[in-house]
């Protein structure tokens, strides 16, 4: 029993080590991401990318801050991330033709309407 227990407690130890060093990506790693996503989905020239790269920038480190400046209070940190990601959506359909905007607002509300299903699945789940 007791090496049953030492066991269990191993694997437990383990498991939450484990998930403790899981850490979010980088600045880098974000930027990155957004602008291969923004590349693809809005079939961006290389022009396009070089105008779009500062802006995605601006608007993770702006993220980042809005989550060290926030911290626990999420209404205010989401309500600054929209605010950015407004901000961020007119800098790029400066920059975007028509085309290139009807694709990232398809795109957008897709991600949007996937986080609100997977949203309701979780607070059914808990149910």
């Amino acid at each position: 029993m007791k090496k049953l227990l030492l066991t269990a407690g191993i694997v437990l130890s383990s498991l939450f080590f484990a998930q403790a060093q899981q850490t979010a990506p980088s600045a880098d790693q974000q930027i990155e991401k957004m602008m291969t996503n923004l590349t693809t989905t809005c079939h961006l020239t290389p022009e396009q990318v070089t105008k779009a790269k500062p802006i995605v920038t601006e608007f993770v480190n702006a993220r980042i801050a809005n989550k060290e400046k926030y911290g626990k209070d999420k209404e205010k940190f989401v309500e600054a991330n929209k605010t950015g990601k407004a901000t961020m959506n007119t800098k790029l359909n400066a920059i975007l033709n028509a085309e290139q905007q009807k694709e990232l607002a398809a795109k957008e509300k897709e991600m949007t309407e996937k986080a609100a299903k997977a949203k309701a699945t979780k607070a059914s789940d808990n149910k």
